[in-house]
């Protein structure tokens, strides 16, 4: 005696309204891809329009202020304190990095360059802290309102 296939079993359960369903969910899977790409798109139109600025503080004084959009080349900067505590600051392109610190942890070297509105560096043990800004305030910057 012969088996019947199993699938062929199965496609003869399978009603025409069950395709449609399958159809639907299978499209709505994308939806979310469509919205994001075009979400995507308009964040990079207006980011053309925006102007970065890097601004470096220690202890919420403003030590070190850099203009990021358009920047061309390497620039250094080191931040000394009256401790004796110091962090070298790179700007390179439209990024800027802490390259060398005293500090024991050494977080704020490996957190490396950043290049987007809103996005910081933080040198806890010697009170600095370096923020990217933009003259728009947009959903980048995540409510911050900038410079």
């Amino acid at each position: 005696m012969k088996r019947p296939n199993t699938f062929k079993r199965y496609l003869k359960m399978i009603r025409p309204f069950d395709w449609i369903i399958v159809g639907g969910l299978f499209i709505a899977a994308f939806i979310p891809y469509l919205i994001f790409g075009i979400h995507e798109n308009q964040q990079q139109a207006t980011a053309s329009q925006q102007v970065l600025t890097a601004v470096v503080t220690h202890d919420g004084h403003e030590v070190y202020r850099k203009r990021l959009t358009g920047h061309t080349g390497t620039s250094h900067f080191t931040y000394r304190d009256k401790d004796g505590d110091w962090n070298k600051i790179e700007v390179k392109g439209a990024g800027i990095a802490i390259t060398e610190a005293n500090c024991q942890d050494q977080v704020c070297v490996r957190r490396g360059r950043i290049t987007k509105p809103g996005q910081t560096i933080v040198c806890l043990p010697h009170k600095l802290l370096i923020a990217i800004k933009s003259n728009k305030g947009d959903s980048n910057t995540g409510g911050m309102v900038t410079e």
